[in-house]
């Protein structure tokens, strides 16, 4: 399967999807019929871009995700829930994705019951890491490290997660990466660029990021 540039296409498809589902296909599904929704979602985008745009460089990962990440999730409709620790108690992601507010709420509800992260896992989505500002996935992490790079953070984080949990997104501000379940490997994913599908103000083009990383997509 061929990898396709952003020049060519508003994504890089690493072998999660095929390339004739990208092309052709997902535009006759109900979920692409979205156009009121995803032009909402990207003039909101823009408006936080145009705001951020200046800063994002400069922040470290915490600024990233509380001034950017985070806001970008709240626009797609995600309620999260930030650095809950994972349920092998082997450290803890960046933020835990919910299909919205009260899905959290209800989940946070029974882990405050429970004082078990199990509880709040099984009541999400997915996972994302957030690395600074166009940061390079493939950098080798030190050895003390328990996986090499973000990638392979990634995959660690998903195998300590409850079942529910299949999907994790890796993202630098910039690219916007998706991975799917457990099972695929690290060179496996889905990746956009969102601040050039926002410069570029093409809806049709920015649906590929707004159709993939929603909730109603995990």
């Amino acid at each position: 399967m061929s990898q396709a540039t952003l020049s060519e296409r508003p994504y890089l498809n690493s072998n999660l999807f095929s390339s004739h589902y990208l092309d052709e296909r997902v535009r006759e599904r109900g979920e692409w019929d979205c156009d009121g929704a995803a032009r909402k979602a990207m003039d909101e985008l823009g408006s936080l871009y145009e705001s951020e745009k200046g800063l994002v460089e400069g922040y470290n990962e915490d600024p990233l995700v509380d001034n950017w990440v985070d806001e970008v999730l709240d626009i797609l409709g995600f309620g999260t829930q930030v650095e809950p620790t994972l349920p092998s108690g082997d450290g803890y992601v960046d933020v835990l994705l919910f299909e919205d507010d009260t899905a959290r709420r209800d989940a946070a509800e029974v882990y405050l019951s429970t004082d078990d992260t199990t509880d709040l896992f099984e009541g999400g989505l997915g996972l994302v890491e957030a690395k600074q500002w166009d940061a390079d996935f493939t950098e080798r992490f030190s050895e003390e490290r328990p996986y090499r790079n973000a990638s392979h953070q990634v995959k660690h984080y998903l195998e300590r997660t409850s079942e529910n949990i299949q999907w994790s997104i890796l993202t630098n501000g910039r690219k916007w990466r998706l991975y799917g379940t457990k099972d695929y490997e690290t060179q496996t994913y889905y990746e956009v660029d969102l601040p050039a599908l926002l410069e570029e103000d093409n809806l049709e083009k920015f649906k590929y990021f707004y159709v993939f990383f929603r909730p109603a997509a995990f």
